[in-house]
């Protein structure tokens, strides 16, 4: 009996592979398979059909090739026909495999101990910020982290179907947009705290109104959201009928670039709100009268650290030389040890939000067989640790502990400029309607 070897090789031939029966039942199956392909081929001339067909044939062949050689080697008696037979098998079970890894949609295998513990992460991360709308009135806050935190456990929960089936579709996409878009959530609770650190502190340290970078930065993510839905809706349709998805993919790059961009002006607001907490430099006939020549009134990088770090010296230079500069109604939140510590929890915050943006910018660059696409261990760096970590940030700098459960800031109060109006602290901390 002679074994037709096809013209399909493995491109990289594995040094061992497993054997997997596959039973001869199956053999009418892919004879007929094998046979409607053949006939199609010649009448077919669109470019993603003729890939389709071409995979069945391939796939047919391997199989029936298995079958062939596993029905050889059951009777066979001479060593060298063995030999042949599983030389066969090798070969066209390697060709299964290769097809296999062709139709992962992943282009990895995923690591699944990696996968579910970020699935635990997320859930736990998702569990806490939906608790803290029953323990706090940051209704904004919360409700931003939960959406940014839920889409987070949903990207994870489709990774982990995927290990059931890594060709489905449906659980893919459902990983890819909501780990795409999940960052723009969580970004628009940080503005959220960003405007409530003016108030705080005062509004003459910062270059816009309060609530202004909630409405500016949070339009530009809306945008951007926009345009990343509409390139990946492009860039999925045109790869699931086997066309040049190029267009669809460039749309999604501009979108993650101009959200990236908002991040960084977004950022030379936010360090230069607190130069200006930290430096800026006034007059105040209460301030003590070596401030003009104190060491920690130049605006340093060592200073900025370790003013940013409250470390002992920067806390006793704030205490007499800063705070009677600061909004003096708020001077209760402001002695807070939460909230001292909450400069340097958004900073960094941001910082590992923005570096996960950067590098969804370069995997979308180089494609979606690009290298970083293809290469798990950057995705659960780059982007999901660097999300768990600002989400681990916020559980003891969440508002309702930095700033406090009764001192809620109320939108209304900011717009009317009632911060600064009102006469008492008292008159302030009895409204806590939440933004």
């Amino acid at each position: 009996m002679q074994i037709s070897l096809h013209s399909w090789i493995p491109s990289d031939t594995p040094t061992r592979t497993t054997l997997k029966s596959i039973a001869t039942t199956h053999a009418p199956g892919l004879s007929s398979t094998l046979t409607s392909a053949l006939a199609k081929i010649s009448t077919v001339s669109d470019s993603g059909d003729l890939y389709d067909i071409s995979q069945q044939i391939r796939g047919a062949q391997a199989s029936l090739t298995i079958i062939s050689a596993e029905n050889l080697l059951a009777t066979a008696t001479e060593e060298a026909v063995k030999s042949r037979a599983t030389q066969a098998i090798f070969a066209a079970t390697s060709n299964l495999k290769e097809l296999a890894d062709e139709q992962n949609l992943f282009d990895t295998t995923l690591n699944r101990p990696a996968n579910i513990i970020y699935l635990a992460v997320f859930f736990f991360q998702f569990l806490y910020f939906s608790v803290m709308v029953w323990k706090s009135r940051f209704h904004w806050f919360n409700i931003t982290f939960i959406c940014g935190y839920g889409l987070e456990f949903a990207g994870f929960l489709g990774r982990v179907l995927s290990f059931m089936d890594d060709t489905e579709e449906t659980y893919y996409l459902l990983q890819f947009v909501t780990l795409t878009i999940a960052p723009a959530f969580i970004m628009a609770g940080i503005y959220f705290l960003f405007g409530q650190c003016v108030v705080i502190y005062g509004r003459k340290f910062s270059f816009l109104k309060p609530m202004w970078y909630s409405y500016i930065f949070i339009g530009c993510d809306v945008l951007s959201l926009i345009i990343q839905s509409i390139g990946g809706a492009m860039a999925s349709t045109a790869s699931s009928s086997n066309q040049d998805p190029t267009t669809g993919k460039n749309i999604m790059i501009f979108g993650i670039v101009f959200q990236v961009a908002a991040m960084q002006v977004f950022l030379i607001f936010w360090f230069w709100f607190l130069k200006r907490c930290f430096f800026k430099a006034v007059h105040d006939g209460d301030l003590p009268q070596d401030y003009t020549t104190h060491s920690m009134t130049r605006s340093t990088p060592i200073n900025y650290m370790k003013m940013l770090f409250t470390i002992r010296s920067a806390r006793e230079y704030s205490t007499a030389y800063r705070e009677p500069l600061y909004n003096p109604k708020y001077s209760h939140i402001r002695q807070r040890g939460s909230f001292k510590l909450l400069p340097v929890g958004v900073t960094v915050a941001v910082i590992v939000v923005y570096i996960r943006c950067v590098y969804r910018v370069v995997e979308l660059i180089q494609g979606f067989d690009g290298y970083l696409m293809s290469h798990e261990i950057y995705l659960m760096l780059l982007d999901a640790l660097m999300i768990a970590l600002c989400g681990f940030i916020f559980f003891p700098l969440h508002p309702v502990w930095a700033i406090g459960s009764g001192n809620v800031i109320k939108r209304r109060m900011i717009t009317q400029n009632q911060d600064e109006k009102a006469e008492n602290r008292e008159e302030w901390t009895e409204t806590t309607s939440s933004i």
